[in-house]
């Protein structure tokens, strides 16, 4: 028993070993592939594939409850050499591929259905069986489509068809989706993670502690400023708050907040993150591509929403702070923000760095690749934070590892994306919704938001955003609605999807640090997000809260929807200077509604809503002793 047991933790440690170092050596390739762009876009892309699926087939074993098991370790080891197989084929073929597409070998369809396969059981063991689920639905499609009713019958593919299509072209395997990936979202996926070994989480933590930690409730306060501010770096919800919410969550439940709240608050913070530019998540660079914009216009139109969203989170946090009475943190356990600037200001350089190169106009490619360079160097500068060559090679297994999620989804949905394409599935799925709203925006919206709600279900936010560009963002823009509005549209409910029951990710890893329970997590985190299913339906009808039209409608817009986001934080808590009565509260609902739409007639209502609600709050308040009065 001994004895084998040793033999498995030896094998467990020879596969961490392994995948350790083809993780290093697949970062290692990328960043001198992008920093020299020396070889051709196919060649990349398959050999950027290659070390995704060996690293995954390796880190994540074919049965995670044994992983010192040798005959499966030989298993995981020669599907990793597969996935280099068809890499190789592709590369010294290369031209000869290229230009036979439509007109496939025997060969060329053995590694279609070879990378076909280890795509979907590399998204099986990474991502889950939804997104696989999914996969397979429209392939069926594909093959067997031609037996369905019109208008969703199509004229039948054989399989010759199928693999030129998936694996051959641009328009499937190797399409939009994956070359973002290996293209941007990797060097972003770098760039986090030697940010975070070097320290930078923890100057954000202190930063933002040193700013609100004396406020009311602030622990949470400094939850929703370092949550945005990873945003800068990560993009991720579920990272975000595991991260952030390791230190937050213990300090608001000490101070007083409910353990379910305290796990909610983080998660919808940290969900915001992936809103927050310049990096918002895998999807708003392949959101860039779909639109034909410099990602910085993206980074644009999404900075006043995001600040909203926040803002809105903030709101909802200090009015719950007021109700049940929640003081700040104490002086001993407040940084100095003179001592976290003159101490670590060096972590502010790469950030400037790779902004600062985005609005020059260069790609987020270069712009990464400087920031990096800005991230050793200023390392240097103080000696717990350097980035020795152990710290490197930990950074580069980080990145591979953070990575392969993001790769099997996003190949799995460039097949699913080659089938849209292939069968005009998107066209039909358009004239659908157009159908079933009758032309009308006001009903096309919310059908719109409850297919991108249940698309995110089990779901990557760049996988739903994805699905949901292909499919159904043609319809909002057929209906009038300015491409970034629609796909920033469907962007957020894809997100939020990780803060609503019953799948919420990042409500679920909230309540687990937490020891909350995890539904009730997730139904609070829900309501405390309310603001964020209210923002997409106000830069759709309002354009200017996207940098979009004059100063003047976009000045008075962000004023108006300022004052809605907080009194709908107000109406979500029941609190504003004192408790509000339901007549109060159903009048600051009100209130956020009308000055949702633009117009100066409901900005007026809104306003007049808000007026009347105050007067009734101070009037109610000079009856008060002065010791049940608060501020």
């Amino acid at each position: 028993m001994t004895e084998g047991k040793g033999a498995g933790e030896r094998i467990a440690k020879a596969r961490s070993t392994i995948g350790k170092w083809v993780s290093i050596c697949g970062s290692i390739f990328v960043i001198y592939a992008l920093a020299t762009m020396t070889m051709q876009d196919l060649q990349f892309l398959s050999l950027f594939l290659a070390f995704s699926l060996a690293v995954g087939f390796i880190h994540y074993p074919l049965n995670p409850k044994i992983p010192g098991s040798l005959p499966l370790l030989v298993v995981d080891l020669i599907l990793a050499v597969l996935g280099f197989s068809f890499a190789i084929y592709i590369y010294f073929d290369y031209w000869d591929f290229i230009f036979r597409v439509g007109d496939p070998t025997n060969w060329d369809i053995f590694f279609g259905i070879v990378s076909i396969v280890l795509i979907f059981e590399l998204t099986r063991r990474v991502v889950g069986w939804s997104l696989l689920i999914i996969a397979f639905a429209f392939m069926a499609y594909c093959f067997f489509g031609q037996y369905l009713p019109a208008p969703f019958s199509h004229r039948g593919y054989d399989v010759e068809r199928i693999a030129t299509t998936l694996f051959m072209s641009k328009n499937g395997l190797f399409g939009v989706p994956m070359r973002v990936t290996a293209y941007f979202i990797y060097l972003f996926i770098a760039f986090g993670a030697f940010y975070e070994t070097c320290g930078g989480t923890a100057f954000f933590i202190d930063l933002a502690s040193s700013l609100f930690g004396k406020l009311r409730g602030g622990p949470a306060k400094v939850s929703v400023a370092v949550s945005g501010m990873m945003g800068t770096i990560s993009g991720s919800a579920v990272a975000n708050t595991v991260t952030t919410g390791s230190l937050t969550i213990p300090l608001m439940k000490r101070i007083g907040f409910e353990k379910h709240v305290a796990g909610a608050v983080e998660a919808v913070a940290s969900t915001g993150g992936q809103l927050m530019p310049p990096v918002m998540g895998a999807a708003a660079f392949i959101m860039a591509e779909y639109l034909g914009v410099a990602y910085i216009e993206v980074c644009k139109a999404a900075i006043i929403p995001a600040i909203l969203y926040f803002l809105a989170i903030y709101s909802v946090v200090h009015f719950y702070s007021l109700k049940i009475g929640i003081k700040g943190l104490s002086e001993s356990e407040i940084p100095s923000f003179k001592l976290v600037l003159r101490d670590k200001w060096m972590f502010i350089v790469p950030l400037v760095v790779l902004i600062g190169i985005l609005v020059l106009g260069y790609s987020p490619r270069i712009a990464v690749l400087f920031s990096l360079v800005a991230i050793v160097l200023m390392s240097f500068l103080r000696k717990e934070s350097r980035m020795t060559p152990n710290k490197i090679f930990y950074a580069m297994a980080k990145t591979g590892y953070n990575c392969v999620m993001v790769v099997g989804a996003c190949a799995t949905a460039g097949i699913v994306i080659g089938v849209v394409l292939l069968t005009g599935m998107g066209g039909k799925i358009t004239a659908l919704v157009i159908a079933l709203s009758a032309g009308s925006l006001f009903l096309a919206l919310p059908i719109i938001m409850l297919a991108s709600i249940l698309f995110g279900m089990g779901l990557p936010t760049v996988v739903c955003y994805v699905l949901l560009a292909a499919t159904v963002a043609p319809s909002l823009i057929d209906l009038g609605v300015a491409p970034m509005a629609a796909h920033l549209y469907i962007f957020y409910f894809g997100m939020l999807c990780m803060v609503t029951p019953p799948v919420s990710f990042a409500a679920y890893a909230g309540a687990a640090i937490a020891e909350a329970d995890p539904m009730k997590t997730g139904w609070t985190a829900w309501r405390f997000a309310f603001a964020g299913f209210l923002l997409p339906y106000m830069f759709v009808y309002n354009n200017s809260l996207l940098l979009m039209g004059s100063a003047g409608n976009i000045i008075f817009s962000v004023f108006t929807s300022i004052i809605g986001v907080i009194c709908l934080g107000s109406a979500i808590i029941g609190y504003l200077r004192r408790s509000t009565n339901l007549g109060e509260r159903l009048l600051l609902f009100g209130a956020a509604l009308l000055l949702i739409k633009p117009g100066w007639i409901t900005d007026f209502l809104g306003l007049a809503c808000v007026i009347i609600v105050l007067v009734l709050q101070f009037r109610a308040l000079k009856g008060l002793p002065p010791q049940t009065a608060t501020t």
